[in-house]
Formats: C-alpha cells, sequence, structure tokens
C-alpha cells in the first residue's frame, strides 16, 4: 500500500486589524506618527516619511490611502476619512464606512 502525502492545512490568516475609525496624526520632523483605532479595539501606528513642512492635506492623503487600500483588500470595505484639528500640531481623522449602493431614485411628484 502506497504512503499518501497530504498538504499541511493552512489557515485563512485573518487580518491583523478590524476596520479602523479613528486616526491620530502628530506633526514631526522627516516623519509624521500616527495611530489608528480599529473597530475590534486594536489598532496600530505607523509613520509616514515627509519633511515637517509638507502640506498637511498630502500626509493625511498618504494616510487615508495606505489605510483604505488595507481596509479594502483585507475587509472588502471602502473608506473615507474627516480631519479636524485636534492641538495644534496633531489632528484626529474620523473613519466611516463608504457604501457603494446606487441613490434611491426621486420621489413622484418631487
Amino acid at each position: 500500500m502506497g504512503t499518501v502525502v497530504r498538504r499541511p492545512r493552512t489557515k485563512k490568516k485573518r487580518p491583523s486589524f478590524g476596520i479602523p475609525r479613528e486616526i491620530i496624526l502628530l506633526t514631526g520632523h522627516d516623519v509624521w506618527p500616527y495611530t489608528f483605532v480599529a473597530d475590534d479595539s486594536g489598532g496600530a501606528c505607523g509613520k509616514v516619511p515627509m519633511p515637517a513642512g509638507a502640506a498637511l492635506e498630502d500626509v493625511q492623503m498618504e494616510i487615508f490611502t495606505q489605510l483604505a487600500d488595507l481596509t479594502r483588500t483585507f475587509h472588502g470595505v471602502e473608506i473615507d476619512v474627516e480631519w479636524s484639528p485636534l492641538t495644534p500640531d496633531s489632528w484626529v481623522g474620523h473613519v466611516r464606512r463608504v457604501t457603494t449602493e446606487e441613490p434611491a431614485p426621486p420621489a413622484p411628484g418631487s
């Protein structure tokens, strides 16, 4: 009787973070540190390598792009971020899920 060789079972790896819900961004020198909190009470931190004089909008867009790509890849969800000042050198981004459903048609007689 021959030996049956089986492939080792691989578990589907779960994403290491949940869907982001809030981002805290700090001003930095050559790097802008940020932290995000996710739905599952987890989160992570990172740094955007940009000079201290970089446009705030460019730094925020870089963080958003990274998190949006990861959230789309791991969770199949689209997100959007609304930024507001927290202190003179920090900002908070409130993350919301974006629905891609078609808008409802206007009601008759509108």
